[in-house]
């Protein structure tokens, strides 16, 4: 778990409870897993990954043994990340409240399984597809990370 000033900086950085999908919300928990020594245990990352929340498109640069950014972005930007995760906006809701109910992502909501039954793990390029699963565990640990940010949903 993150240690409690994990949990201050990443909750006293905004004013009010961010709202996913933002930028803002994107921020706090990349604030909070980059101080997460589980996050960065799982060793280097060098990916740029997209998260699609219905028509609205992010993305997070993961360098070395942090998440350095992220951006929102247009939908054709999607064509320049490594892989990016495509699901519908409830998807998305039940994913990150199963995460705060548990503290991660049970085993029925872990982005392999999602991807398994669903194919939610896309990529303009085979190549660039093969970064999902040498990274997939640093992604999930940012996303699980989540559950230490008080989320309001649109």
């Amino acid at each position: 778990t993150c240690p409690q000033e994990c949990r201050q900086s990443s909750q006293t950085e905004f004013d009010a409870v961010p709202v996913f999908p933002s930028v803002e919300w994107f921020e706090a928990v990349r604030s909070a897993a980059n101080l997460d020594p589980a996050f960065r245990s799982l060793g280097t990352a060098e990916a740029r990954v997209g998260v699609k929340v219905g028509d609205q498109v992010y993305v997070l640069n993961f360098d070395a043994f942090e998440c350095s950014g992220v951006s929102q972005v247009e939908e054709h930007s999607l064509l320049d990340v490594d892989f990016y995760l495509d699901m519908a906006p409830e998807a998305w809701r039940s994913l990150l409240t199963n995460v705060m109910e548990n503290g991660g992502a049970d085993s029925e909501h872990t982005f392999n399984t999602l991807d398994v039954e669903n194919g939610i793990v896309e990529s303009s390029s085979p190549y660039r597809l093969n970064s999902f699963p040498r990274y997939h565990l640093t992604v999930q640990r940012f996303f699980d990370v989540s559950s230490q940010i008080e989320t309001t949903f649109e």
